[in-house]
């Protein structure tokens, strides 16, 4: 790859980072007032839940001690509930409360708009390519999370 490509990708990115606010740890990028980790937990528990602490960790691509001061943050905004595995005590459950499933369908509502509207100022004619182009760099950008994370 010639250097100039690379260095564009990068201004690209990093323009791209910035513009959504990623580096903002007050806000997600549709400008909920929560942190990008504790939306994504929420809108992973609303897919599907109950779901065992571990596997939380593993979607998000965090380490055991981070995903736990998270669920401690969201269980003491009352957003969900920590329970013991019916079948293993040593298996910590999560799920939603009825003001945390309010608060992850607000979330996923507000990501639906700010971020489907974006995709409404591309051309039509180019909007193929850049959903294709954004779903080739989140394969590669799994790839190579779970590459270095094994």
């Amino acid at each position: 790859m010639v250097k100039a490509e690379r260095e564009m990708f990068q201004e690209a990115l990093m323009s791209v980072v910035r513009g959504l606010g990623l580096h903002r740890p007050d806000a997600t990028p549709c400008g909920f007032p929560v942190s990008l980790a504790e939306a994504c937990a929420m809108v992973a528990l609303q897919r599907s839940e109950p779901m065992p602490q571990r596997e939380l960790a593993q979607l998000l691509n965090l380490d055991k001690s981070t995903v736990s001061r998270l669920v401690a943050d969201l269980e003491g905004r009352g957003w969900i509930q920590r329970d013991k595995a019916s079948t293993d005590a040593r298996i910590t459950m999560l799920r939603r409360t009825a003001e945390g499933a309010s608060k992850s369908q607000a979330i996923v509502a507000a990501r639906n708009e700010r971020l489907g509207g974006l995709l409404d100022h591309i051309a039509p004619d180019k909007r193929a390519q850049v959903v294709e182009a954004m779903q080739v760099l989140a394969e590669v950008v799994q790839h190579e999370s779970l590459a270095t994370s094994a």
